[in-house]
């Protein structure tokens, strides 16, 4: 529902009480125990009618928080027509949850479902919105208030898209590893081979060459995760990779480009995985801000008309908003999904060399009762 379909004073007031009186109410985390005993087989009638009334309970409050997060922004920030865009999405998405009918049966279960995979769609591309909006609006707001709000609405938005998503996988189980969004035998030799190449041709189409990508250590690993929030993590650190190292060899007339080394570990309850280019590294007066929102070694002119800019984000927004390419969103972003089950994401920069970048990720049924949504 549009915002503008509230024309009078009463229907604002209204509006804005019914977003108050929301965002005031607790939020009901959910375990990852909890989401997987609702994809546990057989999926009952009753168990996918449970899962949707959570989350057409749920989703209301997240979201009226958030478009409280927006309303608090300073009125200069809010009407950039970006961030507003993104600000108008949340209110609609609340208000079209938020009435819905009860859910009582498999036909309003399918209608609340379709709904629910309109509203994720509509989202998609939310992130690469507001980079743009920030952007605009960066020297009306501190960089530590940017990386606040950003901050608080990633994860947010993440917890939000997860419960979603996984009510919308129920639906759709093709997959006998899975339940709902989570991949119990995530093989991440196989991810990281996908998304290599993915990166691979999209080097190619932008410089018309691209290093190699070789994966070793214990290539045959596999643990419960979210498959797609690693593709997004490790896309992101390859993308930089490769572009730092086909932009170094052209620089210095390197004809031969170095691989970059893909390294996976596995602890007792941990999966490591290390990326190691030689692309040049960064510079000590950078590195304290290369998780920095909107911090980018790339040429604006250029790099956002670029193919490893335009089609990456196309591809892979959607679903879990994709890299932006010269918007410095990237490994922030990166850091964010990384952390969000309990790992961790750390860059080592060898200056005039390259990068190492550490990725630590604890494994999912390990830890099914501390991670809340």
């Amino acid at each position: 529902m549009p915002l503008c379909c509230y024309s009078t004073n009463e229907d604002i007031s209204f509006y804005a009480d019914e977003i108050n009186k929301y965002a005031q109410e607790s939020i009901r985390p959910v375990t990852l125990k909890q989401l997987i005993q609702f994809g546990q087989p057989p999926l009952s009638t009753e168990t996918l009618l449970d899962s949707a009334r959570y989350t057409k309970s749920e989703l209301p409050v997240r979201l009226a928080r958030r478009v409280k997060a927006f309303q608090n922004l300073p009125f200069i920030v809010g009407t950039n027509p970006y961030i507003m865009n993104v600000y108008n999405l949340y209110c609609n998405s609340f208000d079209v949850i938020r009435n819905f009918p009860e859910i009582k049966d498999e036909e309003t279960d399918r209608k609340f479902t379709q709904l629910l995979k309109q509203t994720v769609n509509l989202h998609a591309e939310n992130i690469p919105t507001l980079a743009r909006g920030f952007q605009e609006c960066k020297k009306y707001m501190s960089n530590e208030a940017i990386k606040r709000f950003l901050d608080d609405l990633i994860r947010a938005r993440i917890g939000i898209r997860l419960i979603g998503e996984q009510h919308l996988a129920l639906h759709d189980r093709l997959d006998p590893n899975f339940i709902g969004i989570i991949d119990t035998r995530t093989h991440p030799g196989n991810l990281i081979r996908t998304r290599a190449a993915f990166v691979q041709n999209l080097c190619e189409a932008h410089y018309g060459s691209f290093p190699e990508i070789r994966i070793t250590g214990q290539t045959d690993t596999r643990f419960a995760y979210v498959p797609v929030h690693l593709e997004y993590i490790i896309a992101e650190i390859l993308k930089n990779a490769c572009r730092a190292t086909v932009e170094l060899s052209q620089k210095v007339g390197r004809k031969d480009y170095p691989a970059i080394e893909v390294t996976i570990s596995r602890g007792k309850s941990s999966i490591g995985i290390r990326v190691r280019d030689q692309g040049g590294g960064i510079s000590a007066k950078d590195l304290p801000s290369v998780f920095e929102y909107s911090y980018t070694t790339a040429k604006q002119e250029s790099y956002s008309r670029n193919v490893l800019g335009s089609v990456t984000t196309m591809t892979m927004q959607a679903g879990f908003g994709g890299p932006i390419a010269g918007l410095g969103y990237g490994l922030p972003l990166a850091r964010l999904y990384a952390a969000y089950f309990g790992g961790s994401m750390n860059l080592v920069s060898l200056n005039d060399h390259g990068c190492d970048v550490f990725v630590k990720l604890k494994q999912i049924d390990e830890m099914l009762d501390e991670v809340e949504i």
